[in-house]
């Protein structure tokens, strides 16, 4: 019998669950440490809105008709399975505001390993730091987009910022921050706030920041919705004149071939057979779709097909688009075939600081973001392959096609 069955239950959509959009009627939802997400139907939605606070299952399922409460109960257990709620019988129900040291021996959920990666990449923080020793002034109040362990804010402090705002919506991270805080005797400078920011009142932020700090940068670029805080971030909490670190992300894409390629020919044959039918012009089309993994590129054993080309720059002190698509080309290097496009970033720290997972660069925790086309893509040296970027809530690229299909 399923635990949800359990009327008295407390639920909750967990903190790290975010919504990406797939252009149909169903959103996917997925846990920021999961390589898999869950599509649902928007009237699933209707539930999870209930869930943004605690509720039991009891009162979540009281408004519906017997048949549907037996499915929320069923898809109540789907979502737990992959993190995208969380229960209060759970360890990683949120934490007491009475500090960390007193849960430290009772067996609390305390999810650090990503943090530590993170920490122990010094290319990254070297950069960083440099970055915000610059910006920060006597009188400088800044804001921390996304805190987490609360790295970025400690050297706002050390650098002898006024006040420090550290927005974090993990509550067990944010519990971590605020006692490594108080170790290193920097606890008074920064003001804790736990949430998203999107839900962070604007009457919270007074006086208003000077300085946005922020690292939410992921592997596949702008994940994390990273446009869409940072623009929220920068109308409701920053002053006009405030400085941005960073200020700008170039994304940048080239061609390779890996010598592998994800043939999706013959699945195409069988519903060729299956139906009766000809969907060579569907074959036609999966040929020039790429599908998505977070990989490195290999320098040794792949061979760049492209210059890399600047697709996208984004300044983030004028930015107000968070949805794009943009057309570019790239230009062969000689004959042979195209089997994926590597993108990486380029992000502005200050006007002499650039951090950067390129390939060709000292290696970050970061990976790269590749894209596999479905067949290898044949070219003859100084052939120009027209390539779409399209950015809906997740980043991705296809062959361009005159088909009307993306």
């Amino acid at each position: 019998m399923s635990k949800f069955q359990d009327l008295s239950l407390q639920v909750k959509i967990s903190p790290e669950t975010y919504i990406k959009f797939d252009g149909s009627e169903q959103l996917v939802l997925k846990n920021i440490h999961s390589e898999e997400g869950i599509s649902i139907k928007y009237d699933i939605m209707l539930i999870l809105y209930e869930l943004v606070d605690w509720r039991s299952v009891g009162e979540l399922i009281a408004p519906w008709p017997p048949d549907d409460q037996e499915k929320i109960i069923e898809h109540l257990g789907m979502l737990e399975s992959q993190h995208i709620i969380m229960t209060s019988d759970a360890e990683s129900m949120p934490l007491p505001e009475s500090g960390l040291s007193a849960h430290l021996g009772k067996n609390i959920h305390i999810n650090v390993e990503n943090h530590h990666a993170m920490l122990r990449d010094y290319i990254r923080l070297a950069a960083y730091r440099r970055a915000i020793e610059r910006a920060v002034k006597p009188d400088t109040v800044a804001m921390d987009l996304g805190c987490g362990s609360g790295i970025l804010s400690f050297f706002t402090a050390k650098a002898g910022a006024q006040k420090i705002y550290a927005i974090e919506r993990r509550p067990d991270i944010i519990l971590l921050a605020q006692a490594l805080a108080e170790a290193n005797g920097i606890a008074e400078q920064i003001d804790f706030i736990e949430g998203a920011s999107s839900h962070v009142s604007e009457s919270r932020i007074d006086p208003k920041a000077d300085l946005l700090v922020a690292e939410i940068l992921g592997n596949g670029i702008l994940e994390e919705n990273v446009l869409e805080f940072t623009i929220d971030a920068r109308r409701r909490f920053l002053k006009p004149d405030a400085r941005m670190i960073p200020f700008q992300l170039d994304i940048y894409i080239f061609a390779f071939d890996s010598g592998l390629a994800m043939s999706r020919q013959e699945e195409v044959h069988e519903l060729n057979d299956l139906y009766g039918l000809d969907f060579s012009l569907l074959a036609k089309v999966l040929c020039n779709k790429a599908t998505t993994r977070m990989d490195r590129y290999n320098t040794m054993l792949n061979k760049t097909m492209s210059e890399p080309v600047m697709v996208k720059s984004l300044d983030f002190r004028i930015l107000e688009e968070t949805v794009f698509a943009n057309r570019f080309e790239l230009e062969a290097l000689e004959d042979g075939q195209i089997t994926s496009f590597c993108g990486y970033f380029k992000a502005h720290l200050d006007e002499d600081t650039i951090l950067t997972n390129s390939p060709w660069a000292p290696a970050t925790h970061w990976t790269q973001l590749i894209y596999t086309l479905a067949a290898p893509y044949p070219v003859k040296k100084s052939d120009k392959v027209t390539m779409e970027m399209i950015y809906d809530g997740a980043l991705r690229v296809n062959i361009a096609t005159d088909l009307g299909v993306h």
